[in-house]
């Protein structure tokens, strides 16, 4: 896709690898001062810490600060005139979605590749299952029950991998659906942008609050502060979130010849 292609310039790409970097930098300076049990520690060591709060920051960067700019500086405007309007945002909509999607999927899975495979190989990591009182044997069994989502080890650390990561980088997509409709929504374009990470973390206090951890935000997406829980608990955040899109989406569209935006 063109608008996609036409998004991946070349100071954006290593800008976000320079980003995606920065967990590996942090293990490589504090491997020595952990024991992990297994390979899925180091997975989790990776995306623990500063990740969960700023999941959604980093979401809005892949695609809406471009589109951001596009709608502030009328440059949507102008090519209205060149292309039908509902089609340009469907097309401007797909390119958020598939990018945001795909950079969180590569950015997850390099992660469990290097976790589960390259670490080992290299011999990066002394694994001491030991200190929690298990063995080799124990320790895969132990790690089938660790975290939401780790029930899909039994199917192979590859569906596992697959299938979180998918799970990571549709979330990532979702919240940044939902900033852009947003932006399409509203005059003041940060307050647009930073709606989604405001109702990141409302959301996460008020149902922290209402005693359902197991529906917060950042355990929906990032299950390792917690006892696993079934999976179709993480769900229920990720519906809330695609109700919302919809609902937004049938406000943004339906004057959108007199959107003050677009106009």
């Amino acid at each position: 896709m063109k608008e996609i292609r036409s998004a991946l310039t070349f100071k954006r790409v290593v800008i976000s690898l320079i980003i995606m970097l920065w967990p590996f930098v942090y293990f490589m300076i504090q491997r020595n001062n952990y024991s992990f049990r297994d390979r899925l520690d180091v997975f989790t060591f990776m995306l623990e810490g500063m990740l969960p709060l700023a999941f959604v920051i980093l979401a809005a960067l892949v695609y809406l600060g471009i589109f951001s700019g596009e709608i502030k500086n009328r440059f949507i405007v102008y090519t209205r005139l060149r292309i039908p309007l509902r089609r340009l945002l469907r097309i401007k909509f797909a390119a958020n979605f598939l990018l945001t999607w795909g950079t969180f999927f590569v950015f997850t899975f390099g992660y469990f590749l290097f976790s589960f495979y390259i670490s080992s190989l290299l011999g990066l990591v002394e694994y001491h299952p030991e200190f929690y009182k298990l063995n080799e044997v124990t320790v895969i069994q132990e790690s089938y029950t660790r975290h939401t989502f780790t029930q899909l080890l039994q199917y192979g650390s590859l569906t596992y991998g697959f299938l979180y990561s998918g799970w990571v980088a549709l979330n990532a997509a979702v919240f940044a659906s939902l900033g852009f409709f947003m932006v399409l929504i509203m005059r003041n374009q940060f307050a647009a942008i930073s709606f989604p990470f405001l109702l990141y973390i409302l959301g996460s206090f008020i149902t922290s609050s209402a005693d359902m951890k197991a529906f917060r935000f950042p355990d929906a997406i990032f299950p390792f502060s917690s006892v696993q829980m079934p999976i179709w608990t993480a769900f229920v955040p990720l519906a809330f979130l695609t109700f919302l899109c919809t609902a937004l989406y049938v406000h943004a569209t339906k004057n959108l010849e007199r959107n003050d935006n677009l106009a």
